[in-house]
């Protein structure tokens, strides 16, 4: 039996993973923002007799605060972990640039800030693992270039949060390499997976135009994977993690990690100014870098 947390499984291809993994007779920790999706869930792990393999911590995971508390409250409750999954993100669409509490822009602390820490943060715990694992469900293949003196669009006129998500995927291929990197000697996989065109519940929440809604709905229809058919190759990852340090998917089709990541060394100057950033605004944050 495997311990796998997921971060941002009350919905979409988190929660799909989640009632997957009860059924396959996993322990199951799940991080979400809504307590009531979360008693839902628990409700269908007991449904599924799982309800004893079902841990549900509310969290937002948009705060550097709480990223750091729900780690120490996972380290609390098991001694190590096998696998980490990372699905927490906000697709709804703002043409504002809003702050989260703590002073970061609320996409980059969410989709980025967040795997981030919870990538170092829960190194120690994967450590004590067999086949310790982590896979980042962000979009390896986005094209594009970061905006290094810019790193939460602050200055981007006019915001928008489209452009914010598409950024914070290179961002998160750069954290891949990075935790790759550092975490050279020790047996961790990092899997960076695109699951392409999914029909989930947020899928429209991108865009604000009400006719865009329902084309994007009516392409996604047509296009896009059932979202228990997208979680197949995670299942898979999860059984037979793949062999090198970093891999890139998109779908079942293996990326040239060279040409998701450009310039491998940029990797050093991300994880060094992402640190620098959360000191300035929340203190110091102390990770193991081999």
């Amino acid at each position: 039996m495997l311990t796998i947390v997921i971060a941002g499984g009350t919905d979409g291809i988190g929660r799909q993973l989640a009632l997957q993994l009860i059924r396959n007779g996993e322990y199951v920790i799940i991080i979400g923002r809504s307590s009531d999706k979360g008693e839902v869930l628990r409700q269908e792990a007991a449904r599924l007799n799982g309800e004893d393999r079902f841990i549900f911590l509310q969290a937002d995971l948009s705060l550097v605060s709480e990223n750091i508390r729900i780690v120490n409250e996972v380290s609390r409750r098991v001694h190590h972990i096998d696998q980490l999954i990372l699905c927490a993100q906000s697709q709804k669409f703002s043409k504002v640039y809003r702050e989260t509490k703590e002073g970061f822009e609320h996409h980059f602390a969410l989709y980025y800030l967040s795997r981030f820490i919870l990538s170092f943060k829960f190194q120690e715990l994967l450590k004590g693992s067999l086949v310790p694992l982590i896979i980042n469900v962000c979009a390896p293949g986005v094209k594009g270039d970061i905006k290094w003196d810019d790193l939460q669009l602050q200055n981007q006129n006019p915001f928008n949060s489209i452009k914010a998500i598409m950024h914070g995927s290179r961002l998160n291929n750069q954290l891949g390499m990075a935790f790759a990197q550092s975490s050279a000697d020790t047996n961790i996989k990092y899997v960076l997976f695109n699951p392409g065109a999914v029909r989930t519940k947020g899928v429209t929440e991108a865009f604000d135009n009400k006719l865009l809604k329902l084309l994007v709905k009516l392409i996604y229809k047509i296009i896009g994977l059932p979202v228990q058919k997208a979680v197949e190759p995670i299942l898979y990852f999860i059984k037979r993690p793949p062999e090198d340090s970093l891999t890139a998917y998109k779908q079942n089709k293996k990326l040239d990690i060279a040409q998701v990541i450009l310039n491998k060394n940029q990797s050093k100057r991300l994880l060094q100014l992402t640190l620098e950033l959360i000191k300035r605004k929340h203190g110091e944050l102390k990770i193991n870098l081999n």
